[in-house]
């Protein structure tokens, strides 16, 4: 009988988000394949420990934190915190990598010190996964030797971000792409009574013109460019209506208000519906005629996989390893960042012709199972935990 490898992911935020989804989607595939998922996170309110106890994960929350962009005197304080927590956080991770026979240290994000240290000093083997370009060069460039020095492999979700990451440092990698269930995210899946009770619940009308977006609100999500777009297509379609769907995170509560101060200076009150985090992202995709991503920096998000999987039309912005999930003109449509002009251009010329709709769907989904299927994930990821079980590679 082979044996069990026991994972622990870190992660520095215990709310929804791209890395979370990607635990959680991949845990009970890994599960079937002899590979036990862990998590630690950070002590706090987010939904992550709940729906990762439901799936019958372990879950262990600490002291740990990530350094934030001081943008208010909350902000200021979370890095207080977090320099506070650095040494118990890592103390922590030690007792529960000893506890739970820790094979694997899967760290998530470029700041997880705590995680990466913790693993070194335990001597277990460690991931470590980087994604979306957020971070300025000159701290990627510090943490170079740091990553090459404790990590037995890094995790890149693309091309682009292995460059920005990797950069020629010598640093042994492998780029996964992200996971997308593509039987969850099906749009034959979704019954037209499950389409007519939410439409009726979301006040919507068979005549209107729906463009959704899917991220928690962010300023990095570049949702005020979305709004000033809605105000130039909505010369043309009287009867258009914007989902926003996503969480209102603590840190970004005067971003939200700057939000809904412009949805009504452009008087799109009616037109704009913020949503707030929910489930059943499959019916709410099956609703929306195009869906649009207005990021300023990304990496490979995983929403934008699953309105391709859906066959939604995708329109985004260019950053990241976005130009990698859409082929534009063919499975999507890129734009420049902060550009509203350029996302209602897209947005009009996407409306001109329902066939093109249908067809840039079509291929967008096609993409998703040919190259970001969650099957596809899981392999990859079931061979790097098993070839550094076997020291394979430092």
């Amino acid at each position: 009988m082979s044996m069990k490898i026991r994972v622990l992911n870190v992660l520095l935020d215990d709310r929804i988000g791209g890395p979370s989804r990607r635990v959680l989607s991949m845990a009970r595939k890994l599960h079937d394949k002899g590979i036990e998922y862990l998590m630690c996170l950070p002590k706090g309110n987010g939904e992550v420990p709940l729906y990762a106890r439901k799936q019958g994960m372990t879950v262990y929350q600490c002291e740990l934190g990530t350094p934030h962009y001081i943008r208010s005197i909350g902000t200021f304080f979370l890095n207080i915190r977090y320099i506070f927590n650095f040494i118990p956080s890592i103390h922590s991770l030690v007792k529960i990598i000893k506890k739970e026979k820790i094979n694997v240290v899967h760290v998530h994000g470029l700041l997880n010190l705590q995680g990466t240290l913790a693993a070194f000093l335990t001597r277990r083997k460690v991931v470590w996964h980087l994604f979306g370009t957020l971070y300025p060069q000159y701290l990627v460039k510090a943490l170079q030797p740091f990553i090459k020095l404790t990590a037995d492999r890094v995790v890149n979700i693309s091309e682009i971000t292995r460059d920005y990451y990797i950069n020629g440092s010598g640093i042994a990698d492998v780029v996964i792409r992200g996971p997308v269930d593509v039987q969850v995210f099906n749009p034959l899946s979704i019954s037209l009574e499950e389409k007519s009770v939410l439409m009726k619940e979301l006040n919507l009308n068979d005549d209107d013109i729906i463009l959704g977006s899917v991220g928690n609100i962010t300023w990095v999500k570049g949702y005020e460019n979305l709004i000033e777009a809605l105000a130039i297509i909505k010369k043309k379609y009287h009867r258009i209506k914007l989902l926003i769907v996503g969480k209102i995170l603590d840190t970004q509560i005067s971003y939200y208000r700057r939000l809904t101060n412009l949805t009504s200076y452009f008087g799109l009150d009616e037109n704009i519906r913020f949503l707030g985090e929910r489930e059943g992202i499959p019916q709410l995709l099956s609703l929306m005629d195009i869906f649009i991503q207005s990021s300023f920096v990304e990496g490979t998000p995983i929403s934008i996989m699953e309105a391709m999987a859906m066959r939604v039309p995708v329109i985004a912005s260019s950053v990241g390893g976005i130009p990698e999930q859409i082929i534009g003109g063919e499975t999507g449509m890129l734009v420049p960042a902060g550009d509203p002009s350029a996302i209602a251009l897209a947005v009009l010329n996407l409306m001109e012709s329902v066939e093109l709709r249908k067809e840039m769907g079509g291929k967008a989904r096609e993409t998703v199972k040919e190259r970001f299927s969650l099957r596809h994930c899981v392999r990859e990821h079931e061979r790097l935990y098993k070839e550094l079980i076997k020291g394979n590679q430092r």
